[in-house]
């Protein structure tokens, strides 16, 4: 039987977070096709994967990735099959696709790779643009997104979702309409490989405290949960946030709304630490808040979870279901709603124990072997459809 070979498109780095913990976690899976059957090969966009290829024993094309202009995905609307020849033999992309006889292009990011003579997997993370407009990471985005979705609706074999109710925003935002019918498959964020492998690193850290870790965008929602903070203070005067993430975007606008809260000796801004700390400060913490406004799903409670961190996170789109009985639920809105989370998880040693272990078995319902084999089954099937 003639070996089929996948080619995963790799270009995500640490710092951009759950995005590239995913990518992570579907090139371990990759690992695991087995010799026999296929043979896999990675495209690279950056130092990061290049690394990890040669560390895995993994055969790489580096290429430098440029946007596509929103004229060139139009094109590739308009007439996949044409678009589709041009691309194999005229992109970069295409020209090693064609030149290494790939059949399978695994992309492990929410990106746009042109329309080229090979079958196509890629993961929709989110459609956040479409239902919460508002804000200005996505709303600059909103075209460029618009094009991308239609795209993989249109020229994407297999469409890989983090819930079920991401399927069904996918469906009813882009497929009503179409005339192709992609697959469309849930594949849930699992822990990180990471959580189960690194151990933990001190890191200076009040006693207690409550923890976020997110970088700051502004959908991220760190004002309320500032404001909650002053909330609990009025009573809990010892009470800490500490936060972690990259300081850009919203980086300024935080640190000024804890100055004008007053707010400066009980939260800490730690900016981006190792996967070391981040183990420490989950397994410390009293409790992970977070009140984040997109959805459907985050990978943050997972890594909680599994670390014996209580969780209590936004009650909106498939965080409720991700957490299940383990985590408290709050209205992102409602600084109030946010502060009683903080101050039960504070105040509730019985409470944070029964969390920690209902999070435990959360976590057990969906594991890295669930993961890794529908990942598997998912490349089994694309190929099986090429016979």
């Amino acid at each position: 039987m003639k070996k089929r070979k996948i080619a995963m498109v790799l270009v995500t780095e640490p710092c951009i977070g759950g995005g590239h913990q995913y990518a992570l976690e579907i090139a371990e899976c990759l690992k695991q096709l087995p010799d026999s059957q296929y043979e896999l090969i990675a495209i690279c966009k950056n130092r990061f994967w290049r690394k990890w290829c040669k560390e895995n024993g993994i055969n790489f094309f580096s290429l430098n990735w440029s946007e596509q202009e929103p004229k060139q995905i139009i094109r590739n609307l308009r007439f996949p099959l044409c678009t589709r020849i041009y691309n194999t033999y005229a992109t970069e992309v295409g020209k090693i696709v064609k030149r290494e006889k790939i059949d399978v292009l695994f992309v492990t990011a929410q990106i746009y790779i042109p329309n080229v003579m090979a079958k196509m997997i890629t993961p929709v993370h989110d459609l956040m643009h479409r239902y919460e407009p508002s804000f200005p990471e996505v709303q600059n985005e909103y075209q460029w997104r618009e094009l991308v979705f239609k795209f993989q609706a249109r020229c994407v074999d297999y469409i890989l979702t983090d819930s079920k109710l991401g399927k069904k925003q996918f469906v009813e935002s882009y497929l009503k309409k179409s005339r192709s019918k992609p697959h469309i498959v849930p594949l849930p964020f699992v822990v990180p490989s990471h959580v189960a492998e690194v151990k933990e690193e001190y890191i200076e850290v009040p006693n207690r405290y409550v923890f976020y870790p997110a970088q700051f965008w502004k959908h991220k929602n760190h004002i309320n949960l500032i404001k909650a903070i002053k909330i609990v203070k009025k009573d809990i005067d010892d009470i800490h946030l500490v936060l972690v993430g990259s300081e850009k975007n919203c980086g300024k606008e935080i640190k000024k709304c804890i100055a004008e809260n007053s707010l400066e000796d009980n939260i800490t801004i730690m900016g981006f630490v190792s996967n070391e700390n981040i183990t420490y400060l989950y397994r410390h913490a009293i409790g992970m808040i977070m009140p984040s406004y997109f959805g459907p799903t985050n990978i943050p409670p997972l890594e909680a979870m599994a670390l014996g961190c209580p969780v209590a996170v936004s009650n909106k789109y498939a965080m409720p279901e991700q957490v299940g009985d383990a985590g408290l639920l709050f209205n992102p809105d409602s600084p109030e709603e946010i502060a009683d989370c903080i101050r039960r998880l504070w105040l509730d040693r019985e409470l944070r124990e029964e969390m920690v272990k209902k999070g435990y078995r959360k976590i057990s319902t969906w594991t890295r072997e669930d993961f890794e084999n529908r990942v598997l089954k998912i490349v089994e099937k694309c190929c099986t459809r090429m016979k």
